[in-house]
């Protein structure tokens, strides 16, 4: 398991990296109705587009915490009329399905660190030969650490957060 980094590399196609959205001390995330990028910071939240990575909006207020639910598994965007599933608090962990088979995996160093893999469902149950030729662990570039994963609701974006922001990647 020790070397595992060594196989760190970018996603296959359909995907490719797309950017990088960064900020200090992010303790949930999520997405928006619209694809947007969410990110909770103890003061200020943002909403980042995934193409571009331009930061939409950025929310500063004392009092978001409050915005959370009981549950913190969803956060009131009373700005845009909407509540966003949170993911980073209590058991909220983002979706990791598409429904054209996609999934996004979590390993687990012994480190605490976690590697994520990308891979097509399909490939699940094959030789592992066929699975691992078809499974990608991701390489970070600018995260020291990812702690969550999860897809968008059109599924044409994921990203893995850390404290530090969101690395994006998409697909046509």
């Amino acid at each position: 398991m020790k070397d595992i980094k060594r196989y760190l590399t970018e996603p296959n196609l359909p995907w490719k990296r797309g950017p990088y959205i960064g900020g200090a001390g992010l303790f949930a995330c999520g997405w928006t109705e619209d694809n947007k990028v969410f990110m909770l910071f103890p003061d200020y939240y943002v909403i980042g587009n995934t193409l571009t990575g331009e930061r939409e909006k950025v929310i500063e207020d004392d009092k978001l915490i409050e915005r959370l639910s009981k549950d913190n598994l969803e956060f009131d965007l009373k700005e845009s009329n909407q509540k966003i599933k949170v993911f980073g608090l209590r058991g909220g962990n983002g979706n990791h399905y598409t429904t054209d088979r996609w999934i996004l995996t979590e390993i687990l160093m012994d480190s605490q660190e976690k590697i994520f893999g990308i891979t097509d469902y399909k490939y699940f149950g094959r030789s592992e030969q066929v699975f691992w030729r078809n499974y990608d662990l991701i390489n970070l570039e600018n995260l020291e650490y990812g702690q969550w994963c999860g897809f968008s609701p059109n599924e044409k974006s994921f990203g893995i957060f850390g404290s530090g922001g969101v690395e994006i990647f998409n697909r046509e």
